[in-house]
């Protein structure tokens, strides 16, 4: 793999102004990503998890939104793009696969056309050769009857064809980085494994980075190399996909992994995170996981913790990392 970066985030911020106050949707968050590596970020909703895609591929309206920190891409900064600069990329560099296929696709046009017209627009191509190249795409990601679901209009279409559909859209000029917020969320359980499987299948067949957002584990666990959790809008710990499953090391991390059905034992209760994520209005000025932490000490409430390197290639938000007091816990402990 080539370990050259084609992504750095550094100290990025993204506040937005609402009638209850300043929402502090991301602070502070940093990470790089390599050339055809896949990096899994994982939380609860509202964790800010989203707003980072979004905000990497130019989705938040600029006169809405405070951005402070720096997003680089193929070592350009993405916040002094223009406009039309930002357009050239969007699609055809940098794609995105949204959660919601049938709000993604617009209802009036058929797939086929919807693939086609981004082709022409971001290549050059001529109709004829745009669908054909729709056709392949549509072959590419495994839909039955390629040829006559061209023709076919969104709401003709099953949600995961959809879904698939908007892969093909998303992979239609051979971007460089794929965003995938939550692809498997609307899908049925059969569905969500065959679009996961092609999905690894695909990125490790075109070389594309990948960064895929969802609150799924086990999703997470399949398609990446890293994992970065994040916490009200923080992230919380980073390393390698099987390190941080086989032995997490922030105690949020833990309480994901203790909570899903991943490890879980037939007829046992899921020791679910109690509490709730605090408000993104008005964040404590302290670990923001203390309120729902087992291991919370008074230290804990005397400020944020800084994301402290923890082993080989790994980093935590925890004080327990700079005081010594952290064990790797197994994975599925009892909270």
């Amino acid at each position: 793999m080539n370990r050259e970066k084609i992504l750095s985030v550094e100290d990025l911020s993204v506040r937005f102004k609402s009638d209850e106050g300043i929402v502090n949707a991301v602070s502070d968050v940093s990470f790089e990503l390599a050339h055809g590596e896949a990096l899994g970020i994982l939380g609860e909703s509202g964790s800010g998890k989203s707003v980072t895609l979004r905000t990497i591929i130019g989705l938040l309206p600029r006169n809405r939104t405070d951005i402070r920190g720096r997003v680089r891409f193929d070592g350009r900064e993405i916040q002094d793009l223009s406009n039309d600069e930002m357009n050239a990329i969007r699609g055809a560099r940098i794609a995105m696969v949204f959660q919601e296929p049938m709000v993604a696709f617009d209802p009036v046009f058929t797939v086929g056309e919807q693939i086609a017209e981004t082709i022409v627009r971001h290549d050059g191509s001529s109709w004829a050769d745009a669908n054909r190249r729709a056709l392949d795409l549509l072959e590419l990601v495994q839909i039955p009857s390629a040829k006559r679901r061209l023709a076919s209009y969104p709401h003709e279409m099953s949600g995961g064809m959809l879904q698939r559909s908007m892969i093909a859209l998303a992979l239609s000029c051979g971007p460089q980085l794929l965003l995938a917020d939550e692809p498997t969320t609307a899908l049925d359980v059969s569905v969500q494994i065959q679009i996961i499987l092609l999905l690894r299948e695909l990125q490790r067949e075109l070389g594309m980075s990948v960064i895929l957002v969802t609150h799924d584990v086990g999703v997470a666990a399949e398609i990446s190399d890293r994992l970065a959790v994040m916490y009200a809008g923080r992230i919380v710990e980073t390393g390698t996909a099987a390190e941080m499953i086989e032995a997490p090391c922030h105690p949020y991390t833990d309480g994901l992994l203790s909570s899903t059905v991943l490890n879980a034992t037939k007829g046992k209760k899921l020791n679910a995170i109690p509490g709730a994520p605090p408000d993104l209005i008005a964040l404590p000025r302290e670990c923001s996981f203390a309120p729902r932490c087992r291991h919370v000490q008074q230290q804990c409430l005397s400020g944020i913790p800084r994301l402290e390197p923890f082993g080989k290639g790994r980093a935590t938000r925890c004080l327990r990392v700079s005081e010594g007091q952290l064990e790797l816990q197994s994975a599925n402990p009892a909270l």
